[in-house]
Parts: structure tokens; C-alpha cells; sequence
């Protein structure tokens, strides 16, 4: 409830909104997976039968929401286009895993992480999550260095200070 309410904040404050909105967007994905992966724990599949079935796992966007982020923060007046979305394309790989498991989960009966469908494919899932963030971390990472060459060198580098969170 207090990430909800973070995530408020960021999506209605007044200052970088539309960098605060990548963030946002980006904390709505962890909700959502830490909501499932406790449904899991707490077998929620013995009150409400079908709610594995609902798409709440958006992992391979976070990378992405994470870069244009900071991209928003170090150069605020880049404006997002519509080829950016092709950084959210691999999305449509979950998805596409998700409508294959529920497929099988109608089939079997068992809940859709219990299926051999997600056996197989979450351990690639899993794998293609961990590049693309290793891959948008480093190009975050990259942007925040190149951003740091091009403010203007003063005595207390007071500027550079300022962003030390960013890169943290």
C-alpha cells in the first residue's frame, strides 16, 4: 500500500512528470509481480480458482521504464516516440508464454505455474528478464556518465552531486 501511494505521487506530482510517469509505471510492475509471486506463496488458488490467469507479469518492461527514466531525467526535453515502444516489444514474449500456460491450465485443470508449459518457459523467461536488465542498466548507467561529461566543470562540482542519486 505505501508503493500504491508512492506511485501516486509520482504519477500526479508537478515536477519531471513525464519522467515520473516511466518510474511510476515501473513500480506498478514490481507491485504486480510481488502480488504474484505472494499469491503463490499463500495459495490463492484455494479462495479464487482462476486469478493465475490474470496478465500480471510484465517483468521484461521494467528495463526499459527503468532507461527512459532516466533518460527523461538527464535530458528532459527528449520526447518519446512511437519506435520507442519497440524497447517494450519482448513484453509480448510473457504474454504470449501466459496465453500458452492458461491454454494448458484449461486442458489439466492445474493452476498455470503448475503447469509443464511454465516449467519450461519461466526458466528462459527468467533469463531473457535478467539480460534486458543488465542490458537497460547499463545503457541507464551510460546515459548518466555521458550526461556527467557534458555539464560544465566548476569548483565544488556541485551539479554532478545533485545526480549522484541517479546513478545510486
Amino acid at each position: 500500500f505505501v508503493c500504491l501511494t508512492f506511485i501516486f505521487l509520482l504519477w500526479f506530482g508537478k515536477v519531471d512528470r513525464s519522467a515520473n510517469r516511466f518510474l511510476a509505471v515501473a513500480l506498478v510492475v514490481v507491485v504486480l509481480w510481488i502480488t504474484r509471486v505472494l499469491a503463490v506463496d499463500i495459495q490463492f488458488q484455494n479462495y479464487f480458482t482462476r486469478w493465475d490467469r490474470l496478465p500480471v507479469q510484465f517483468l521484461l518492461a521494467l528495463g526499459p521504464l527503468i532507461y527512459f527514466y532516466v533518460l527523461k531525467i538527464t535530458r528532459p526535453v527528449y520526447e518519446f516516440r512511437w519506435k520507442d515502444l519497440l524497447h517494450f516489444s519482448p513484453l509480448l514474449l510473457e504474454q504470449i508464454a501466459l496465453v500458452l500456460e492458461i491454454n494448458e491450465s484449461n486442458h489439466t485443470g492445474a493452476a498455470t505455474y503448475d503447469t509443464t508449459v511454465f516449467q519450461q518457459l519461466n526458466p528462459v523467461l527468467q533469463l531473457l528478464i535478467f539480460i534486458s536488465l543488465i542490458t537497460y542498466l547499463y545503457r541507464a548507467h551510460r546515459l548518466i556518465e555521458n550526461f556527467y561529461r557534458q555539464l560544465q566543470p566548476v569548483m565544488m562540482d556541485r551539479s554532478r552531486l545533485e545526480f549522484r542519486w541517479l546513478r545510486r
